[in-house]
C-alpha cells in the first residue's frame, strides 16, 4: 500500500473513533433526559424483544379451525404492541395472507411513523429490503406472499439465512 494511501485511511480511522466518541456523548445526554426511550433503543438495537411478548400471543383451540393465515395475522397484531422493532408488510397480499398491523399506519417517503410496508408486487425485493433493514439493525422486517412467490425471493431468502439476519417469512396458501 502506497505510504501516502496508507496515511490516509489512518486518518479515516483516527476520524471514526472521534465521531464514535462524539455520538457516545450525544446518546448519554440523551439517555440522561428520555430513559425510557434509550431503553426502547437500545432493547431494539440489541436484536432482542421484550419477554413479555409470548404471553400475549394468543391461544388457539384445537377443536376450532383457524386458518394458519388469521392465525399468523392474530399473533402479528397482538405481538406487534409490545414489540417496538417489528415493522413489515406484504407483497401485495396483505388482505389475503393477514399482514397488515392495524392501528400503525404505512411508512411514507416522507413520514417513517408508520409500521406497515407496502412492498408492492415484488417478491424479490420485499426481500431484499427485508434484509437491508435487519442488516443496518433497530428493526425485525417480516413479509408475506404466498408460498408459489416464494421462489422469486429466493436469493434474499438464501442471503438472509447465510447472514444469519432476523427476518420473519409469512408463506401462505
Amino acid at each position: 500500500v502506497p505510504e501516502q494511501a496508507l496515511a490516509h485511511f489512518r486518518k479515516c480511522v483516527e476520524h471514526g473513533a472521534e465521531a464514535e466518541r462524539a455520538w457516545q456523548a450525544q446518546f448519554a445526554a440523551y439517555a440522561q433526559a428520555f430513559p425510557d426511550l434509550a431503553n426502547e433503543w437500545e432493547l431494539m438495537m440489541s436484536k432482542n424483544v421484550p419477554d413479555e411478548w409470548e404471553k400475549i400471543v394468543p391461544a388457539f383451540a384445537p377443536e376450532k379451525a383457524v386458518a394458519t393465515r388469521v392465525a399468523s395475522g392474530q399473533i402479528l397484531n397482538a405481538i406487534v404492541k409490545v414489540i417496538p422493532s417489528l415493522v413489515g408488510g406484504s407483497a401485495d397480499l396483505a388482505p389475503s395472507n393477514n399482514t397488515y398491523l392495524n392501528g400503525y399506519g404505512d411508512a411514507q417517503a416522507d413520514d417513517f411513523t408508520g409500521r406497515n410496508i407496502r412492498y408492492g408486487i415484488r417478491e424479490h425485493a420485499m426481500g431484499a429490503i427485508m434484509n437491508g433493514i435487519a442488516l443496518h439493525g433497530g428493526f425485525i422486517p417480516y413479509g408475506g406472499t404466498f408460498l408459489v412467490f416464494s421462489d422469486y425471493m429466493r436469493p434474499a431468502i438464501r442471503l438472509a439465512a447465510l447472514m444469519e439476519q432476523q427476518v420473519i417469512y409469512v408463506l401462505t396458501h
